[in-house]
């Protein structure tokens, strides 16, 4: 990967679950973001932590001491899990003027209906604290590659043309790729994954084990995979932040 790494203090939200929230903060933001801390706002979902990542965990009630925290940093990915989205959003009024602490909020959205409702309820809420729309950034989530956001994405698109709520970008785009649920069974991230400089194709010549060689064909297979999606992030990182 080319040095891509910024330094920023980054919220990820949505009222809807199951949008990849957790992924975004693991695969695409923590690589490359300098010295991010990584905050998980849940109490339903293990989130993050199953990915090996060291992580703050906190309930969205404990915002006071998230924002102390983000005081002391000028790195940090904030995953806000769907269960604690609602104490989130009304603690930011509470604590007046505390979104000014993040540079970005990304909502992540699928296509699935209530998804996309979800998350124009979640712009609406940002825009309402006083979250200027230039913050707000969509990442639009598990797109087959053949699939266009003009066909799946048109309520958020019309929020973008005739509201201006958000900062829209059309090249963020994350593409379906089955590396991401075969990383928890290996127990690696995707950053970790491509740094791995193993030469598994020459083990797998070398060794007459069965067991082994069924773990090297599948790391052969998964870094294929991985090196597929890291492209794909790298630009999707490139669209929102460059």
């Amino acid at each position: 990967m080319k040095d891509k790494n910024i330094t920023a203090k980054v919220a990820i939200i949505n009222f809807s679950g199951n949008v990849g929230k957790t992924t975004i903060a693991t695969h695409l933001l923590f690589p490359r973001m300098e010295n991010a801390t990584v905050f998980s706002i849940e109490t339903i979902n293990s989130g993050i932590i199953e990915n090996g990542l060291e992580i703050e965990k906190m309930k969205g009630k404990k915002y006071g001491d998230l924002i102390n925290a983000l005081l002391q940093t000028n790195s940090a990915i904030v995953d806000v899990g769907s269960s604690n989205v609602e104490d989130f959003v009304k603690n930011m009024r509470q604590f007046d003027g505390s979104h000014e602490e993040f540079d970005y909020f990304i909502v992540p959205v699928v296509k699935e209906k209530k998804a996309q409702v979800d998350t124009i309820n979640t712009i609406k809420s940002l825009n309402s604290i006083g979250v200027p729309s230039k913050k707000i950034l969509i990442i639009f989530n598990k797109m087959e590659t053949d699939e266009d956001i003009e066909d799946e994405f048109m309520p958020i698109l019309l929020l973008a043309e005739k509201e201006k709520m958000f900062n829209l970008k059309n090249n963020a785009v994350i593409h379906q790729n089955e590396v991401y649920e075969l990383l928890k069974s290996v127990q690696k991230s995707l950053g970790e994954l491509n740094k791995d400089e193993n030469d598994y194709r020459a083990k797998l010549k070398e060794t007459t084990d069965e067991d082994e060689r069924a773990i090297y064909l599948k790391m052969i297979t998964l870094k294929m995979l991985a090196r597929t999606a890291n492209k794909n992030l790298d630009n999707v990182f490139d669209s929102l932040f460059r």
